[in-house]
């Protein structure tokens, strides 16, 4: 009877030990402090740069967006550009969906007229990030935006879209 007794109180607190070791093995993965994106789309101020900063155990961040929009046609607008937001993740190391709700330039008065003029407005997207251990990332996004005060004849309802490439900060 012994010997059975014996080997049921090493069956049951054998792997305590070993539980505890295999969690002390396992590294701790530094968490998202900000990121730095290049390219395209509303939130990157059509053509730029876009900064975000992580929060609430990464789950939310803020974000600026400052580019420039290039004059298509003869008559349109360029310049300066810029974007802000908020934005929420799935959970994820390194592949994250996200919503993002902004407030970025979504169209220009385009045509010969005397003041062509830009057109902001809030934005609602869902998105992709990959952000990988060593820093690499790649965001990409679609969603819908209203642009009030477009001319008459325009549509005010339109797509808002990103695609940037970056780096992330870790600690």
């Amino acid at each position: 009877m012994q010997p059975l007794v014996l080997t049921l109180l090493v069956l049951l607190f054998a792997p305590l030990p070993a539980a505890g070791q295999d969690s002390a093995a396992v590294p701790r993965i530094p968490r998202r402090v900000a990121t730095l994106t290049a390219g395209i789309g509303n939130v990157m101020g059509w053509f730029g740069l876009h900064g975000e900063r992580y929060f609430a155990r990464e789950r939310l961040s803020g974000f600026v967006g400052l580019g420039y929009t290039p004059s298509i046609d003869p008559g349109d607008p360029s310049g300066l550009t810029f974007a802000v937001g908020l934005r929420g993740f799935t959970a994820g190391i390194k592949h994250r969906g996200f919503l993002a709700l902004s407030l970025s330039q979504l169209a220009v008065e385009s045509g010969f007229v005397e003041n062509p003029r830009r057109f902001y407005g809030p934005g609602l997207e869902a998105g992709y990030q990959y952000a990988s251990r060593g820093g690499f990332t790649f965001m990409a996004s679609l969603g819908v935006g209203y642009a009030p005060g477009v001319p008459e004849g325009e549509k005010e309802v339109g797509e808002v879209l990103a695609l940037g490439f970056g780096y992330t900060w870790r600690r």
